[in-house]
């Protein structure tokens, strides 16, 4: 995917208030990041990344009502949420429990970032300079501001689920620590998952089973 009109050359912040959030609805802030770090997600086993910035948002919307109107959960399930464009979304922010890793000790020592891309082996979105370094971005932020630990895996290390898809070279080989530089993507994928198995950090808790909507 070539630059867009829209793109950013680094990761920019957007606040909850400017993409146009619902009022979270209280979700815990009994967390302890420290014990563990930021997991990895996408949306799903179809591409779906947008071709123009301007339609990020909205479909950053989307996501928080399925999860709050469909799923009944107190806010859009992610700490964060990164477009190919480069821009972060806010989504819970630090300091506040996930409800997208699958497992109770997940959610406690894990934050949550999402990929807005999606597909399967056959078909990936393409994985951006900019996405890339909105990663590093949001995983330097929450080690920052949000107490996260040195970890850095995939929703597929605490329960049974291909997610991240193809994002997962990118986590496994260390291209989305903070100040890695440009991408060195090695390999592709589908790799092995299994609790324990990312490149930074090991999962918490035990395997569960593979939630709807897959990655």
């Amino acid at each position: 995917m070539r630059p867009r009109e829209g793109d950013a050359v680094t990761a920019v912040f957007v606040p909850r208030a400017e993409w146009g959030a619902l009022p979270s609805q209280g979700p815990s802030t009994d967390i302890t990041p420290g014990r563990g770090g930021v997991t990895v997600h996408h949306v799903g086993p179809s591409p779906t990344a947008r071709r123009d910035h301007a339609d990020c948002a909205g479909q950053v919307r989307a996501i928080q009502r399925q999860h709050m109107d469909g799923n009944g959960w107190a806010d859009i399930a992610y700490t964060c949420l990164v477009c190919v464009h480069g821009r972060v979304f806010e989504g819970r922010g630090p300091w506040v429990r996930t409800a997208a890793n699958g497992t109770a000790a997940g959610n406690q020592d894990w934050y949550a970032v999402c990929g807005l891309t999606g597909g399967s082996p056959s078909g990936y979105d393409t994985v951006t300079d900019a996405l890339l370094d909105a990663f590093r971005w949001s995983t330097g932020w929450l080690r920052d501001s949000g107490g996260a630990g040195a970890g850095i895996n995939r929703h597929g290390d605490h329960i049974v689920t291909q997610c991240p898809g193809g994002l997962s070279p990118y986590v496994l080989n260390g291209s989305l620590e903070p100040g890695s530089g440009p991408r060195d993507r090695a390999g592709t994928w589908p790799f092995p998952f299994g609790r324990g198995t990312a490149g930074r950090g090991t999962a918490a808790g035990t395997a569960g089973t593979a939630g709807t909507g897959g990655w």
